[in-house]
């Protein structure tokens, strides 16, 4: 199992996201009485940033749409967490029921063990109602706004009657978008990640380093674009973990080399299937 009981290893996955087109990632109320209508989120200094929580949606939604095209139950599969949960309210009762009347230590680590093993991939990396997840995404906020005429622009929408297909009347506003060419410092977290986990997220991730992935709203009308750049990996380990937290080192991780852990990992597990 890879809980967090015990410390494995911590990986820092650092890039940059440049955006292609505008981004709009909205606060959904300004403070201000001329504002727009939807700003987006913006920092104590008025910088605006993507939160961790909007990153973490797309990434998962993109490792759960390959988890499904490459299944491979009960290795490498995602569930669908609103219609058929790997583990169901009934079934989590269940798994605590079997682990009553052991010492409260053991009955713990039971159950939480039991949990893990009946989770799909996509629960395991990201969490579930029943297990917290050992991938974290930090706020990601600008760092090249001193290149930047403007930080953000006003655009302007209107409401779509179905039946019409036309504007409809009365139904303008407007809302605030991040300009294109704006850079954003993105940090994931991993806890307890075997290498081919670490692979699988970084083959994820391909996809926004290509450009084909969008985050914030609004999406499919061209915001939200942009391409990941500058892929870095730090980990600690039990062997240089003392070295790590009396210096502040960590060893460089190459992204190639766990791709390839991933694959290697992924070969072996056909050819058992």
């Amino acid at each position: 199992m890879s809980g967090f009981a015990r410390f494995q290893n911590r990986t820092w996955i650092y890039a940059t996201l440049e955006l292609q087109t505008a981004l709009a990632v909205g606060s959904r109320l300004s403070l201000d009485p001329v504002g727009t209508d939807m700003p987006v989120m913006k920092d104590a200094e008025g910088r605006p940033f993507i939160p961790g929580s909007s990153i973490k949606g797309v990434v998962r939604f993109q490792a759960e749409r390959v988890l499904r095209a490459v299944s491979r139950r009960p290795v490498l599969w995602a569930c669908d967490p609103f219609d058929a949960p790997c583990v169901s309210s009934e079934e989590k009762n269940q798994l605590w029921k079997e682990c009553k009347g052991q010492e409260p230590k053991v009955r713990d680590e039971r159950f939480a063990q039991r949990v893990f093993e009946e989770s799909c991939t996509a629960c395991r990396l990201f969490g579930s109602p029943w297990m917290a997840g050992r991938i974290a995404f930090k706020d990601a906020f600008l760092i090249n706004e001193k290149e930047l005429s403007v930080m953000t622009q006003i655009r302007d929408g209107v409401g779509i009657d179905r039946d019409l297909g036309a504007a409809r009347s009365g139904v303008k506003y407007d809302f605030e978008t991040v300009v294109p060419g704006a850079q954003f410092h993105i940090e994931i977290v991993a806890e307890n990640l075997e290498d081919w986990e670490l692979g699988f997220l970084l083959t994820v991730l391909q996809m926004w380093k290509e450009g084909s992935i969008a985050i914030g709203g609004k999406s499919t009308r061209g915001p939200g674009w942009g391409v990941l750049k500058e892929i870095r990996i730090r980990q600690v380990n039990p062997d240089n973990l003392l070295d790590y937290l009396i210096s502040g080192r960590k060893s460089d991780r190459k992204e190639d080399e766990l791709i390839r852990a991933f694959q290697s990992w992924w070969e072996k597990e056909d050819t058992h299937a």
